[in-house]
C-alpha cells in the first residue's frame, strides 16, 4: 500500500524535490516502493549532487553492504577528499555545512550506515590534517577507488592497544572494542600507546584475518553497525602507517568539534522517525485529529530547529582554526541540543503512533531502537559542563 499523496508529504516535510521512484530489495514496512530525492548542494568551489532513498532501510542486523555501495555510486565517500586528489574538497575551511547535511541524510536512511559513514569522513579528515604527502597520495587515491576508512579508538582498561618498536618494525598488543563496520572497513585508523605517547596507526585490514568478537556488542539497536572487538596482538606495521605525531588524535579544535558529525547523523534518525510517523497517520486517516495536528506542529518545530542548528554549526566549523574555542563551544551546544531534540521527537512519535510503533515490522520500531542507542555518546555531562564554562567565558 502506497499513499496517494506521499509526494506532497515529502515536499512538506523535507527540503528536497521528489524526482522519480524505483524498487529496492530492502524491506520497509508493508511496501517496497521508494521515493528518491535529488538534492543539489552548491559550494564555492564544487557541487555535490546525490540521491538518497526516502525510507528507513532494513539490513536485518547485518553490515549494510547495499548502503555502502549506494554511497560509493553517489560519490559521497569522497566528499571530503581534497580536490587535487579527485574528491569534492569539503570539510576543511569550507563546505562543513554541506558535509553535515549529507551526514544527516545518510542517517535518515539508516543510522548504522550513518555511523559507519561518519567514521569514514572522520578518518579522511585526519589524513588531510596530519598525513604526509605520500600518505595523502596513497590513501586518498584508495578512497577514490572505493576503499572504506574508519576510526576505532575505544578500548577496555584491561587490554589497551599498545605497540613496541622491534628494530623498525612495530608490533601491536591489545584490543579495540566497538569497531564499527568490523572487517568490512578497509583502512581503519586505530589509536595505540607507544613510548612517546598515543599515536594513530592506519591498518591494512585486507591483509589481515582477525576474529570478529561480538561479546561486547549485543545492543537493542544499531546492530547493522556490527561494532565488534578486535584483538590486534601480534599485528605488525611500519613507519609509513603511522599518522601524525603523539596525541594528534585529540588535537583541538578538531577532536571536540567533530562531535557535530555524529549529531548530524542523529538528527537524520529523528527525521526518519517523523517520516515514519507521518506515513502511519496518513495510512490510518488520523491526520485531521486535533491532538495529532498538535503533535505534528511540535514535530515540525523540532525538525526545523534541528536544521537551523545544523546550518549554523556547519558555518561555524568553517572558522574553527581561526576561532577554535568558539567552534568547540558551538559543536558542544549542537550535540547537546540535538540529543534533546531527538529525545523529544521520539517521545512525540511514540504518542502519535502508539503501541504499533513499538512492534515489528513497523518502521518506527527499529528507528526508535537505533536512535535510542546512537544517542548514547560518551561524555554528555562533561559536555554540558564545557558548554556552561564556555558560555560564561565567551558569550555573555
Amino acid at each position: 500500500m502506497v499513499l496517494s499523496n506521499f509526494d506532497s508529504l515529502c515536499d512538506r516535510y523535507t527540503n528536497m524535490r521528489v524526482t522519480f521512484k524505483f524498487n529496492l530489495s530492502i524491506h520497509f514496512y508493508e511496501f517496497k516502493q521508494y521515493d528518491i530525492m535529488n538534492t543539489i548542494l552548491d559550494m564555492k568551489h564544487t557541487k555535490v549532487t546525490y540521491e538518497m532513498p526516502n525510507c528507513y532501510a532494513d539490513f536485518d542486523g547485518k553490515f549494510p553492504f547495499e548502503g555502502i555501495e549506494l554511497l560509493k555510486s553517489l560519490e559521497l565517500t569522497t566528499v571530503n577528499v581534497p580536490l587535487r586528489f579527485g574528491g569534492k574538497g569539503l570539510g576543511g575551511n569550507t563546505g562543513n555545512r554541506q558535509v553535515l547535511e549529507v551526514l544527516k541524510e545518510v542517517g535518515s536512511y539508516d543510522l548504522s550506515l550513518g555511523r559507519i559513514y561518519e567514521g569514514h569522513i572522520n578518518a579522511l579528515l585526519l589524513i588531510e590534517r596530519f598525513g604526509d604527502g605520500n600518505q595523502k597520495e596513497r590513501y586518498f587515491e584508495e578512497a577514490v577507488n572505493g576503499k572504506i576508512f574508519g576510526v576505532w579508538n575505544s578500548e577496555m582498561p584491561t587490554e589497551p592497544l599498545t605497540f613496541n618498536d622491534l628494530n623498525g618494525v612495530f608490533e601491536l598488543s591489545g584490543a579495540k572494542v566497538f569497531c564499527s563496520g568490523a572487517s568490512n572497513i578497509d583502512r581503519p585508523i586505530v589509536t595505540a600507546e607507544g613510548e612517546k605517547g598515543t599515536r594513530m596507526v592506519i591498518i591494512d585490514m585486507d591483509e589481515l584475518r582477525l576474529n570478529e568478537d561480538y561479546t561486547y556488542w549485543r545492543p537493542m539497536g544499531m546492530k547493522s553497525s556490527v561494532s565488534c572487538r578486535f584483538d590486534f596482538s601480534g599485528v605488525n606495521f611500519d613507519q609509513k602507517q603511522i599518522l601524525g605525531g603523539p596525541y594528534d588524535y585529540v588535537n583541538e579544535p578538531d577532536f571536540t568539534s567533530g562531535a557535530a558529525r555524529f549529531a548530524a547523523v542523529q538528527l537524520g534518525g529523528a527525521e526518519a522517525a517523523i517520516r515514519a510517523t507521518i506515513y502511519h497517520l496518513e495510512k490510518t486517516n488520523r491526520t485531521k485529529a486535533p491532538e495529532q495536528l498538535a503533535r505534528l506542529a511540535k514535530l515540525a518545530t523540532l525538525q526545523e530547529t534541528g536544521r537551523l542548528w545544523l546550518k549554523h554549526t556547519g558555518d561555524e566549523l568553517n572558522k574553527r582554526y581561526d576561532a577554535p574555542s568558539h567552534s568547540m563551544f558551538r559543536a558542544n551546544l549542537f550535540r547537546t541540543v540535538v540529543r534533546e531534540i531527538c529525545e523529544n521527537i521520539l517521545s512525540i512519535c511514540e504518542m502519535s503512533v502508539g503501541l504499533q510503533g513499538m512492534m515489528q515490522p513497523h518502521p518506527l520500531e527499529r528507528i526508535h531502537r537505533d536512535l535510542s542507542v546512537y544517542l548514547k555518546q560518551p561524555g554528555p555531562d562533561r559536555t554540558l559542563i564545557a558548554c556552561a564554562e564556555s558560555f560564561l567565558k565567551y558569550d555573555r
